[in-house]
């Protein structure tokens, strides 16, 4: 994107997911099992960051990338301990090397599950949020809805992610489309009027943070997420939520459906979100929005002969972080790979940019592309419309091996030979399928230390390729579904936590 000189979509105020010049909207209630395939999107403005996305609406497929939180010192949370304590040596846990948490601690079916920087879990129940507290042996939950889900500015909760100790991340869904959508042209020199029911949209959807109330009764609303590592609404006022880092006036990242924490590394406990146009990246409550691994449609006008240019990118259900600190993205379309860097103001920038600091550098895709053997004809702009292959999971094992799971297309390991020189790219890339489980449906990925690979169904339970590139079936967890899978490698022995079926099961030792 053109930091700062391009908006999402030239002149036009809030964007559909589909398209920046509109489109129909995408179908409700889709599901694993149905695998509806998403409608063609239509026409964007044609600036650098406009985008057609596409994608299934499940949140019960939300957050198979794995967790997501924020960790370090808190002057809420209340249970903080300033990210100086290292984790007891075995965890607060129990070290069994399957337990059954369901049972254990009386936890209902959840849609998503995550661990917070004190170890304690978090689970998620519709408009219910509930955190098991280290050392207890039940479920604190709300008393009451609160943030987006008290205030129906969101159509359903998708996914909670583990932030600092005592405070989590709940994501939103909400409708892709706007009143007025794309006839309302709005530029980036013009103060929109937030009184009126453009203001109202920009509320929606989004992402809350709840920490753990003083006294520990209550879990409770901290903030919603609106703090953005660019441009902000001026004069105040009420948050708006996440907006266009470059243009807040462009609100295209309405709905997330994935993400995921980083457990090591020197950016530990920040969190990435997929959304129904791309991936945030948020450090405590300041975000950078977005990034997207895209692709352009080109079609020709019959009447008038010139080509045009429709970008595409999709919902991003898949993320995941590399052994080395990458970003792993996989959407309904393409897989990105992004290194990270320092400056979360400048995350989103792809090239170096004027008003840069010397001392920065930009985040260049090190990857981005089509799986090739089931996307053919990647490089070929002018051919008829990309199917969608509904990537789920994105991993990388201790061996360097890439894994992409989909919902339809399989379980592919893929390579590719790093440049010698920097920025780091991945060249000659080959795939090789993998199979072994019965089946091409997939929901989840999870890379464990010892160089495992858990690997979730949609309807055949949780396998695991093991280091020796076998795969079997996880002896001990029952199910059909994998909703997710979580990997926390800061206690020892590492604890994996599988939502299956909506019931929580934790192995630990891989």
């Amino acid at each position: 994107m053109i930091r700062r000189l391009l908006g999402a979509c030239i002149g036009v105020a809030v964007v559909t997911a589909w398209a920046c010049g509109g489109s129909s909207e995408p179908p409700a209630g889709t599901s694993d099992d149905d695998i509806i395939l998403p409608p063609d999107g239509g026409d964007d403005a044609g600036s650098d960051d406009a985008g057609t996305d596409a994608g299934s609406d499940d949140a019960g497929d939300a957050g198979s990338g794995g967790d997501a939180g924020s960790d370090g010192g808190s002057e809420d949370a209340g249970t903080d301990d300033g990210g100086t304590t290292p984790p007891p040596a075995e965890g607060p846990w129990p070290t069994d090397a399957l337990t059954n948490y369901s049972s254990k601690y009386g936890i209902p079916r959840v849609q998503s599950v995550s661990v917070d920087g004190a170890h304690n879990i978090w689970v998620l129940d519709g408009d219910r949020i509930g955190v098991l507290r280290a050392g207890t042996t039940r479920v604190l939950w709300t008393s009451q809805p609160v943030g987006q889900a008290g205030n129906g500015r969101a159509s359903g909760s998708t996914v909670i992610c583990g932030g600092k100790a005592g405070e989590a991340y709940v994501g939103y869904r909400t409708e892709d489309t706007v009143p007025g959508g794309p006839s309302s042209r709005i530029s980036s020199r013009d103060e929109p009027d937030f009184s009126e029911v453009r203001y109202a949209e920009f509320l929606k959807g989004d992402m809350d943070v709840v920490r753990i109330n003083d006294d520990g009764t209550d879990i409770v609303l901290r903030e919603h997420l609106s703090k953005s590592a660019g441009t902000s609404r001026p004069g105040g006022g009420e948050k708006l939520g996440i907006q266009n880092t470059n243009d807040f006036h462009y609100d295209e990242d309405r709905s997330v459906y994935s993400c995921v924490r980083v457990m090591r590394g020197p950016y530990e406990g920040e969190v990435y979100i997929g959304t129904n146009h791309g991936v945030t990246r948020i450090r405590e409550y300041t975000y950078n929005s977005h990034r997207h691994p895209k692709w352009d449609w080109v079609t020709v006008d019959p009447v008038t002969g010139r080509e045009k240019k429709t970008q595409q990118m999709g919902y991003t259900y898949g993320l995941g972080i590399s052994p080395e600190g990458h970003l792993l993205i996989a959407n309904e379309w393409k897989i990105g790979i992004i290194p990270p860097n320092e400056s979360l103001e400048w995350w989103d920038s792809e090239f170096r940019e004027p008003g840069m600091p010397a001392s920065v550098e930009p985040a260049v895709y090190a990857l981005n592309t089509f799986v090739d053997p089931v996307n053919p004809g990647a490089d070929d702009e002018r051919r008829d419309k990309a199917p969608f292959n509904l990537w789920r999971g994105f991993q990388q094992t201790r061996d360097g091996h890439f894994y992409v799971a989909s919902l339809k297309d399989g379980l592919w390991q893929f390579d590719g030979r790093k440049r010698s020189s920097a920025p780091l790219k991945y060249d000659d890339v080959n795939y090789v399928k993998i199979e072994g489980a019965g089946t091409d449906a997939y929901t989840a990925l999870a890379a464990t230390d010892d160089g495992s690979l858990f690997v979730g169904t949609v309807n055949r339970g949780l396998w695991r390729l093991t280091p020796a590139k076998q795969m079997e079936k996880v002896s001990g967890v029952g199910g059909s579904k994998v909703d997710q899978l979580v990997y926390d490698p800061r206690v020892t022995p590492a604890a994996l936590y599988a939502l299956v079926d909506g019931k929580l099961y934790v192995l630990r030792g891989y």
